[in-house]
């Protein structure tokens, strides 16, 4: 059975993976191997922030819930 402690510990490792993520793509320091657009590493950049950003809203409204 999956308890909210459960939920709540896999979304703080998830958004630390894309977290991770995130630094290395603004660093630029990440070797693709090929020439990625701008404008589609601008919106991996985009779309990673949004999932960061609805881990937190999951973690404030769990973690209020949860003793």
């Amino acid at each position: 059975m999956v308890t909210i402690k459960d939920l709540i510990e896999d979304w703080i490792e998830m958004r630390s993976t894309l977290t991770r993520q995130l630094e290395l793509l603004e660093s630029e320091e990440m070797d693709t191997g090929a020439k990625v657009p701008d404008a589609t590493m601008r919106g991996t950049i985009a779309q990673i922030e949004k999932w960061i950003g609805e881990l937190n809203a999951l973690l404030k409204e769990y973690a209020r819930a949860w003793p």
